[in-house]
């Protein structure tokens, strides 16, 4: 049974990313000349959509306060509660901010129950829900534990219009085990930083968040799939080399990612898996 499973995910997944590129690519040649009309908006609205779920203390000291101090203004922060079953609304509320959209969606199962499996994708369906939430002209992406410099959207922003990239993103910190390292990302090929640098225009709102990239055995995990699938249909792509985001530690850990939840199995099995 298990190779049977293992043969029909393959397949599934090579045929899911057929559909995903001739969907894409025929949606990218109708609107990409709106790209350009975007470039062209001053002082434009940014969606920022930030999916959460259970980390309501979190979300009000680390998420909430580095969207609202940012030094540009002019945003809406779309945030999907997938499901929280603590006080994240309230903790919401007492921002009072009128640029903060809240939704809560009803968090149900989606696929095998693993950790592999809730890292690949376990934001995919809050996130393209706030894909169809979105009112701006860029969409920018966040993390309830994810920390912007101040001038992270305004630098962003300015690079893409200046260059006329329909796509930017830049270098990041990483904090593990007490060590800081940049990650710089110039050198690839496209050159594309960690999700919660991107940007991009809002007319490419189209691709979504895959929910069956636990399948595959190739880009996992969803940004990268994503990712993968904007490079293919040819975005035109510029990348910022400066850091203007860290990912750190939540307290009590060491580790990020995939990593501090191997690190503490128990913990996140429990918290993730589905009722």
């Amino acid at each position: 049974m298990r190779i049977i499973n293992k043969f029909y995910n393959l397949i599934f997944s090579k045929l899911n990313t057929i559909r995903y590129y001739i969907k894409e690519k025929i949606l990218y040649t109708i609107v990409k000349k709106k790209s350009f009309e975007i470039l062209k908006i001053d002082r434009p609205l940014i969606s920022i959509i930030m999916p959460t779920y259970n980390r309501c203390k979190i979300l009000a000291e680390i998420g909430l306060p580095t969207v609202l101090n940012q030094t540009y203004k002019n945003f809406e922060l779309i945030i999907v509660s997938d499901g929280s079953t603590d006080n994240t609304e309230a903790e919401v509320k007492k921002f009072n901010d009128k640029r903060i959209k809240f939704y809560k969606i009803v968090r149900k199962k989606r696929y095998p129950s693993n950790l592999n499996n809730h890292w690949a994708c376990h934001s995919v369906v809050p996130t393209n829900f706030g894909l169809k939430k979105i009112s701006g002209n860029w969409i920018s992406h966040i993390d309830d534990d994810d920390i912007w410099t101040e001038d992270h959207l305004e630098k962003l922003l300015n690079f893409a219009i200046q260059n006329s990239y329909e796509f930017v993103s830049s270098s990041h910190i990483e904090i593990r085990n007490k060590e800081k390292i940049i990650k710089d990302y110039s050198k690839n090929k496209p050159s594309i930083g960690a999700h919660q640098t991107w940007l991009y225009t809002a007319n490419l709102s189209f691709f979504e968040r895959n929910i069956n990239c636990w399948r595959r055995n190739w880009n996992r995990i969803h940004d990268v799939d994503v990712q993968d699938r904007m490079t293919k249909v040819g975005l035109n792509f510029g990348y910022l080399n400066e850091v203007t985001y860290t990912a750190k530690p939540r307290p009590g850990e060491n580790e990020i990612g995939i990593k501090a939840m191997k690190s503490n199995e128990k913990f996140y099995e429990d918290k993730y898996k589905f009722e």
